[in-house]
């Protein structure tokens, strides 16, 4: 309960300082701006006071009391317009949002619920397709920052900072530490952010689509993204004389693993995953992103595409919004920066022709009041970005060059140039031609954009609103568009998709447009209501063939021994004392107990840059011959000893356990031996 009403604190305080900043803006725009900045409030204000009392009770009834002298500064500082009232416009709106962010809330709850660690009837935790490999990697960042010391460092990997954006995982450990068990607190701040995203994505479609229609199709198909992987599916195939139909295509797809429409590398070459499935749900790095993305979206775009100037609250909000991204998830900010930056250069260069760049009116209020004195508009253009961007810089740099550029420069595999993204596979040449590969991975929308841009200012005639619109929208997402075309940002190539997915939502509005445009041009066709259904289906079945996979999905994470000793260690062994394990990812001591291991797996290390080699023979010689190489422990300072099926089963050491129990008392004994916890007398790390 004292979990729930923290949560609910921080969400009336945003919600209230939303009121006192944007009275000029739709009442449910301000709303869903003022919640989703109590959530970044959530998130950082227990982190910043972390460096004086640690990730501690004291940093958390600290940052509640922060909220109300910020509560309190934003009625002084408040904008003393009228504010918009609740009209039957918004009547309507709001029942739009209910009919397409209730189902999709529903499905990302049940997901979070079955996915995040859920509790069997035989005491273990359960998991889906898409969490069984990322999971445990947020699973270790959330435990472990309990009580923990700022700045923070990396469990899975002794000695090293945390640089990996941990912000949408201390929410978790918020609730957590306020009374929520681990499951319940993953599961709640899941939904709750994936509520967020859903109603922010709605809000910007329907303030920038032109028909009631489009806003509804945008939205669908983005969250319900999926190409034209299902014609791989609905194939049979002859293959050696061995025959498979349809039939068994569909059984493999909903109980094989990895062998959905949307997600085949192999053999052919599908990538663009589910949003819902396979980002949203396991990656909470991308989940926490979005839920700060689509706000700042919706306070930037709708003014810039309806004429209407920002004021320099809006701007300076969007600025503190923005600045806070990096360390929830750096690939949402750069896009976001990205974004303004091509939206900023179409604003100037266009300033001159737009009239809402004209010199303020007497009794207008101007954005800063020197404003009236600048006659040059593209001067007067540039100043609402000049504050939103030196707030997001002020705020945002400390963050990058503290954790985000010593992550990237220390290592030797981030920042390449490769073109086509991950069809080029290691820069070794195209796997598909390129624009098949958009095509068949992408679908019907593709195409949708590459015609919606086509659309052309009539000669003679002023700039219709809807083709500046487009452009000014295409300025920003195509640059992010070009730019992860050719450049990779982490070792893995396919994690561009995380910028190439913000291309695709700033896009769909245009998209959906269009193809409402498309279908009233058919009006009087007999058949138009049957194209149109064929058009859906061909959107819409490789997600919901991906979707019904992932709700039957459910994997064994933790066994009941598992969880058992992950408890132990959580309530005997002191907070962040140090384990030697071994490297496997299913680990209950970094994931279910918090504690630090000296190293971790490389699918969470190495992709964070990390060489793991040096460390891992480290621990490989302790094990195999623990009397000779105790320098081990007394370099690292290790606690504790642990012992599972995998560290008597790994292919990279053969371990001594005999050697291990003449030399260590033994702590802690499962029942049939399989887990095993020595401790280590201080005399030996001395």
């Amino acid at each position: 309960m004292l979990a729930v009403l923290f949560v609910l604190f921080f969400l009336a305080g945003g919600a209230w300082l939303g009121c006192m900043l944007l009275p000029g803006r739709r009442p449910l725009v301000r709303l869903y701006a003022g919640l989703s900045f109590g959530v970044l409030l959530m998130m950082w204000l227990p982190a910043l006071w972390a460096y004086a009392v640690r990730f501690s009770y004291a940093a958390h009834w600290l940052s509640a009391a922060t909220l109300l002298l910020l509560c309190g500064l934003g009625w002084l500082l408040r904008d003393k317009r009228k504010a918009l009232p609740f009209n039957a416009k918004e009547e309507r709106l709001a029942l739009d949002l209910l009919w397409m962010v209730v189902p999709l809330t529903i499905l990302g709850g049940f997901l979070q619920y079955t996915h995040s660690i859920r509790p069997a009837a035989d005491g273990a935790y359960h998991v889906g397709q898409s969490t069984y490999g990322d999971l445990s990697l947020h699973l270790a960042v959330t435990t472990s920052i309990v009580n923990a010391k700022f700045p923070l460092h990396n469990s899975l990997m002794l000695g090293a900072t945390m640089a990996y954006p941990y912000l949408s995982d201390s929410i978790a450990a918020s609730v957590y530490m306020l009374g929520m068990d681990l499951p319940a607190a993953m599961c709640f701040t899941g939904t709750l952010m994936m509520a967020l995203v859903y109603t922010g994505y709605a809000l910007l479609v329907s303030q920038l689509c032109r028909k009631r229609g489009a806003r509804f199709l945008a939205f669908f198909l983005l969250f319900l993204n999926g190409g034209l992987g299902f014609f791989y599916t609905l194939s049979g195939t002859v293959e050696n004389g061995y025959v498979t139909s349809v039939w068994d295509n569909l059984y493999n797809v909903m109980n094989g693993y990895y062998q959905t429409p949307t997600n085949q590398p192999d053999p052919n070459n599908l990538r663009w995953v589910n949003i819902i499935c396979d980002m949203l749900v396991p990656q909470r790095g991308i989940l926490g992103g979005w839920t700060m993305l689509m706000p700042c979206l919706n306070l930037l775009l709708p003014p810039l595409c309806k004429k209407r100037r920002h004021t320099l609250r809006e701007m300076l909000l969007l600025g503190v919004m923005a600045g806070g991204m990096p360390l929830l998830h750096t690939h949402s900010f750069l896009a976001l920066a990205i974004t303004s930056l091509g939206a900023c250069v179409y604003c100037v260069a266009t300033a001159a022709r737009d009239d809402v760049y004209a010199v303020p009116a007497e009794g207008e209020t101007p954005f800063l009041p020197f404003e009236g004195r600048i006659k040059s508009p593209a001067l007067r253009a540039f100043l609402p970005w000049l504050v939103y961007g030196a707030t997001a810089a002020l705020l945002s740099l400390p963050q990058l060059l503290g954790f985000t550029f010593v992550q990237a420069t220390e290592s030797n595999h981030f920042l390449r140039f490769q073109f086509n993204w991950c069809n080029n596979r290691g820069g070794r040449g195209l796997v598909d031609p390129y624009f098949w590969f958009y095509i068949k991975n992408i679908g019907l929308p593709y195409l949708l954009i590459l015609f919606a841009l086509l659309k052309r200012k009539p000669a003679g005639q002023p700039m219709p609103d809807d083709v500046r619109q487009n452009r000014l929208i295409a300025c920003g997402a195509f640059l992010i568009y070009g730019i992860a075309e050719f450049i990779l940002f982490q070792p893995n190539e396919y994690d561009n998709n995380k910028l190439f997915y913000v291309w695709f939502l700033l896009c769909l509005p245009m998209a959906a447009d269009y193809a409402m445009e498309l279908f009233e041009r058919l009006k009087g066709l007999a058949g138009r209501r049957v194209i149109a259904a064929l058009f859906l289906a061909v959107c819409f079945l490789s997600a919901g063939l991906t979707v019904i996979r992932e709700c039957r999905s459910d994997y064994q994470a933790y066994s009941a021994k598992d969880v058992a000793v992950g408890e132990y260690i959580r309530d005997h062994t002191p907070e962040h004392s140090i384990f030697i394990t071994g490297n496997q990812h299913l680990n209950p001591v970094s994931s279910l107990a918090g504690r630090t291991i000296l190293c971790s797996t490389d699918s969470y290390l190495y992709y964070h840059g990390f060489d793991t080699a040096t460390r891992r023979a480290e621990v490989a010689s302790f094990y195999e011959d623990p009397a000779e190489n105790l320098w081990v422990l007394k370099q690292y300072d290790v606690d504790y000893i642990y012992i599972s099926s995998y560290e008597r089963s790994a292919s990279w050491f053969a371990l001594n356990e005999s050697a291990l129990e003449q030399l260590f008392p033994l702590v802690y004994e499962s029942v049939g031996r399989e887990h095993r916890i020595f401790q280590v007398p201080e005399e030996m790390k001395q």
